[in-house]
């Protein structure tokens, strides 16, 4: 399974369920970062166990809804559910259904049937007429004792006809009441019309938060399928996903390999926690502590060109004896970085710029302000200086940095689109 989620002007994203708890919140510590301001630092959480998702409210202050409820206890979250945090929705989907299909709404409440007007009510008079009025409106004259005998029978008669058809008409009125709640056929649905998202312009910053790859849709069950499972999360170096996987193989004739498989992928992930510590002690200025992180991956083949390029980069910044910013200078570039992102994420671009300028006037080799930078100045229409920092942020930025792609592609559809206005300027032989 995995979570979509939709905000209020209809862009969709997908996160995998392959974690036993995901948090949703407004903070960056959260696996589902919603940084709309009436979502709460830490909102929700979803806790996945034995096939099911168990949806928990974490006393946020605008409430969780699902399916039009606010949840104030531990409920379950299934897929054709929705759930409501601030201006967000979110559904479950199997792997295989396209991100483009619309999230379930909630249901609206069902019209009550329509009153039925050949029927009187229990509590209607019912008139009893026992004998002929006079013709001049006069109650009925008094008659002969034989003849009033004979009146008063038919009567009686008369009311006992008169109450049998009206008990007869009741019931029919009852079974018919319960038969037409049953054969009530509803109006057909409206069909639901889905904007269309205009693709990004060349001034829109490309979008910061990345959604993680999906799994397989096929949720592998038996030994073997659990074992390819993790050897193809191991070949696209997740070592971490790798290792849970092989937590759920169990058959006693795949033990010794599963020893063997747990040792070295448990090395590779340490090896690759140790290049990502070393890229980010020598994008600090600290290549001494970059040469003592990185001798964690020295025998690491799964991270073997990383290694060799950051030994060679070491080896360049010791030699040019490019010393580390003071610490008192590294605690307020990540301030100054910190303000900006919440600045940024709150729509002050203006006061954000002016945080990121002043974070690389501090460390002109900081790649997430020039990150930053270049996107505050992307959607404040100035292009061409965010292009200059998205460059900067290249040649600073790790191999493995989620942003690089994004930033390479942007950078791609913007020479694409001057070369296109260029060849139309060109005057036509």
């Amino acid at each position: 399974m995995k979570l979509v989620i939709e905000d209020d002007e209809g862009h969709r994203r997908e996160v995998p369920l392959d974690r036993d708890e995901i948090t949703i919140g407004r903070r960056d510590d959260n696996l589902v970062q919603l940084p709309e301001r009436n979502v709460s630092r830490h909102h929700a959480r979803l806790i996945c166990s034995d096939g099911g998702v168990v949806l928990e409210d974490l006393r946020s202050a605008n409430g969780t809804e699902l399916n039009g409820v606010r949840v104030t206890e531990p409920v379950p979250f299934r897929d054709g559910d929705l759930l409501r945090i601030g201006d967000y929705g979110l559904a479950l989907r199997p792997d295989g259904v396209p991100l483009d299909v619309p999230l379930p709404r909630t249901a609206p409440p069902e019209a009550p049937a329509p009153p039925r007007g050949d029927l009187l009510p229990d509590t209607a008079p019912h008139p009893v007429v026992l004998g002929p009025l006079d013709p001049d409106g006069a109650l009925p004259v008094e008659l002969e004792p034989p003849v009033r005998r004979s009146r008063r029978a038919l009567g009686v008669v008369g009311l006992g006809l008169f109450l049998g058809l009206g008990a007869a008409l009741m019931l029919r009125a009852r079974n018919g009441e319960s038969t037409h709640v049953h054969t009530v056929v509803p109006p057909p649905p409206t069909p639901e019309v889905v904007a269309e998202i205009p693709p990004p312009g060349p001034a829109e910053p490309p979008p910061l938060e990345l959604s993680p790859p999906t799994v397989s849709a096929v949720r592998p069950s038996t030994a073997t399928e659990w074992l390819a499972a993790a050897r193809a999360a191991a070949e696209n170096r997740d070592f971490d996903r790798a290792l849970r996987m092989l937590g759920s193989v169990h058959d006693r004739s795949y033990q010794a390999e599963v020893q063997n498989l747990r040792k070295t992928w448990r090395a590779e992930a340490a090896a690759g926690r140790a290049v990502r510590s070393a890229r980010k002690e020598l994008d600090q200025g600290r290549a001494s502590l970059a040469q003592r992180k990185l001798e964690g991956a020295r025998n690491s083949r799964a991270w073997a060109p990383e290694v060799a390029q950051l030994r060679a980069e070491i080896v360049a910044a010791l030699k040019n004896g490019k010393k580390s910013p003071p610490r008192s200078t590294a605690v307020e570039v990540d301030r100054l970085y910190r303000e900006g992102k919440l600045l940024y994420d709150g729509g002050s671009v203006t006061e954000a710029t002016a945080r990121f300028e002043r974070c690389l006037a501090l460390d002109r080799n900081s790649p997430r302000c020039h990150l930053m930078l270049a996107t505050s100045y992307a959607r404040s229409g100035d292009a061409s200086r965010a292009e200059s920092h998205y460059r900067r942020f290249l040649d600073l930025a790790s191999a493995d940095d989620p942003a690089v792609p994004r930033v390479k592609k942007y950078l791609e559809d913007s020479d694409a689109q001057k070369k296109a206005r260029a060849s139309s300027a060109m005057p036509q032989r």
